[in-house]
């Protein structure tokens, strides 16, 4: 009895020294940090922001807004602003929370339409009751608001300490981001919703009269204008001493920038709305004929054209030899800048606003966000 009670003792001490051998350790090391990769930011009439992988269309994250969106969003840092009916959202560029929601001084508001710009913690943002504010986001208070009179629509452009700021009456306002003081102003022969560009000393804005016009950023003086056949809605692009643009009389234009002459028009099948994107002399604009183009900057000449099933009032963006932009079909599309389809991504609803990529370190614009710079 005594053996078999030893024996038995023995087996169940060996059972737990097997046991406690085979126990799982773990090292006190910290967790694996998170991995980030570039994203696209999209917005769709379906009241959604997507992020989505630009490489291959996957949804990273989304974010229901709950309003229309026409506005394109801003990064900075690495949070993103994005300009809702009454809202500015500041979120999480990498995981899509939503970090703070200011609201605007009620008095006369309205809503958002244009896109922002800022550098460092400012954010500027114009609304369509005509102010334009200057928001500190670092302590969330307004450093100054400017009331230019009419409705702002286009997207203001910020520039060595200056702002420019275009409303939808044609005034255009050149104001001082230190302290709000405007130094000058010049109205314009028409309404307008086109983002101005810049390449000194001028600044380029289109019409609704039909005229592209060349402003001196120095005193605001006119120092030329050009006339299409239709309106422009377009927003410049300016390119290697061109400006390009679109025109509702279905030409997309190149204006050398000092002669203001006509180097080229190239007509489509429909008016042009959206903006140009332009690199390696070639620039890429859209039509509402359904048609992405591709027009050597040169001549003139097509190079290709990318068909998608409805009008194209997006522009594109550039990245990584690829264009990214959203149609009326529902559809996001990454086309390649030789004409080929990467991928095309559905998001439920018409893509009228224009996307922008960051890739962690920068932020690509397109020229409609009055961002953009060549």
């Amino acid at each position: 009895m005594p053996q078999r009670w030893m024996k038995t003792l023995l087996a169940m001490v060996s059972a737990a020294v097997l046991f406690t051998a085979c126990k799982g350790t773990y090292s006190n090391d910290e967790p694996l940090p998170e991995e980030f990769t570039p994203s696209l930011f999209i917005t769709s009439k379906n009241e959604f922001l997507y992020a989505l992988d630009p490489n291959t269309g996957v949804k990273k994250w989304e974010y229901y807004v709950g309003d229309n969106v026409q506005a394109t969003p801003i990064i900075l840092g690495e949070f993103l602003f994005l300009p809702t009916q009454d809202t500015l959202v500041k979120m999480d560029a990498k995981r899509g929370t939503v970090i703070k929601k200011y609201r605007f001084p009620k008095e006369n508001f309205t809503s958002f339409v244009s896109s922002p710009t800022g550098e460092g913690t400012m954010v500027y943002q114009g609304s369509t009751n005509g102010n334009i504010y200057a928001l500190d986001a670092n302590i969330d208070t307004f450093k100054w608001i400017v009331n230019t009179g009419a409705p702002i629509i286009s997207s203001p452009i910020l520039y060595k300490g200056q702002l420019y700021v275009v409303n939808n009456s044609g005034k255009i306002y050149s104001i001082d981001v230190s302290n709000g003081a405007t130094n000058w102003t010049y109205t314009l022969g028409g309404t307008t919703t086109s983002s101005p560009a810049i390449a000194e000393p001028y600044l380029f804005v289109g019409a609704e009269d039909g005229k592209m016009y060349a402003i001196n950023l120095s005193d605001g003086t006119k120092k030329w204008d050009y006339q299409t056949g239709g309106m422009i809605l377009s927003s410049p692009i300016a390119y290697g001493g061109n400006v390009m643009f679109g025109s509702n009389d279905h030409f997309v234009y190149c204006i050398d920038t000092v002669a203001a002459k006509e180097r080229w028009k190239y007509e489509t099948a429909d008016r042009v709305i959206s903006s140009p994107v332009a690199a390696r002399q070639t620039v890429y604009i859209a039509g509402l004929d359904y048609n992405m183009y591709a027009i050597n900057i040169i001549d003139g000449t097509e190079k290709w054209r990318f068909k998608t099933n409805a009008l194209i009032r997006s522009t594109p963006v550039l990245y990584d030899k690829t264009l990214y932009f959203g149609s009326f079909d529902k559809s996001m599309y990454a086309v390649d800048t030789n004409g080929y389809l990467r991928w095309s991504k559905s998001v439920d609803g018409l893509v009228e606003s224009s996307p922008i990529i960051w890739d962690l370190s920068k932020t690509y614009y397109p020229a409609i966000s009055g961002l953009s710079a060549y």
